[in-house]
């Protein structure tokens, strides 16, 4: 399956009680033997205060119907805080949603949710990241405005490039600042350094004709200018608003990096229920 094919069934828009929405992604978290724990990864300021989301599954592939009609099933999950796991750091806009109730659901109703996961294996390290050049392309995948193809239950992609360097922590956090347009409702939405067709790496050495993909990170915010021409950080606002900032068409990346600490919460609280 094309990369692109499967990166449009790793995200999932999350709408929240609170009249909100935002991005998710799905990623497993292995734990030993085997052992996994399914979750849906956004932004924490999709999830803070919200008590319930309403989530909606693809049930079979758009093209591998020959009607060309997507079935969907809507999951409202309620009493979600008791799922949610924030970043140790209040400071990094990241948390993880355990979805076992949903996925246990699944596999009882024997349903076939179309989607795909990510996990740790596709976090880069810090060498990979250091050996990339200042500007990248990019691709982000989400709901931007909350918008998305509604009938056929598809995300958006949109396109941009790294503006500070990807190896680089932005002021000293686990960010990096990207080139695109970034709107309402696209909280949490997965970055990915995609080349299609070929790329050149920091030496300068061609790659022709070969396909890249690496996991940047988690959009969490916006730079606007304010009236008085200050540039400011807002988080990337999860509700359409009317405001006199304008936009000056940078976001703020969280390196997927940062989900190696949601990683370590999930691992000691699994050992610790399992004692």
């Amino acid at each position: 399956m094309d990369i692109l094919d499967q990166l449009s069934r790793s995200t999932i828009k999350i709408q929240c009680d609170n009249n909100t929405s935002g991005t998710g992604f799905f990623f497993n978290f292995n734990i030993d033997d085997g052992n996994f724990v399914p979750t849906i990864i956004t932004n924490r300021h999709v999830m803070e205060n919200v008590n319930s989301i309403k989530l909606v599954f693809s049930l079979n592939d758009y093209f591998s119907s020959s009607q060309k009609i997507v079935e969907k099933h809507e999951i409202l999950y309620t009493n979600v805080q008791q799922q949610v796991i924030y970043h140790s750091d209040p400071e990094i806009d990241l948390c993880a949603i355990k979805i076992k109730p949903i996925i246990q659901f699944q596999l009882e109703n024997k349903m076939d949710f179309q989607k795909i996961n990510l996990d740790m294996s596709h976090i880069p390290n810090d060498e990979q990241l250091e050996n990339l050049r200042f500007v990248e392309d990019i691709v982000m995948v989400g709901y931007p405005n909350g918008l998305s193809d509604v009938k056929n239950n598809l995300p958006i992609f949109r396109r941009g490039s790294t503006a500070t360097h990807p190896g680089v922590d932005f002021e000293g956090k686990p960010e990096c600042v990207v080139d695109m347009t970034v709107t309402p409702g696209s909280s949490g939405s997965p970055v990915f350094i995609y080349n299609s067709n070929g790329y050149m790496d920091k030496k300068g050495n061609v790659n022709i004709g070969s396909e890249r993909l690496i996991f940047l990170g988690i959009n969490k915010a916006v730079y606007t200018m304010s009236s008085i021409g200050e540039i400011i950080e807002i988080p990337s606002p999860t509700r359409l608003v009317t405001a006199s900032n304008i936009g000056i068409n940078l976001g703020i990346i969280v390196k997927s990096k940062a989900i190696k600490d949601l990683e370590k919460q999930i691992v000691v609280a699994v050992k610790n229920n399992n004692k």
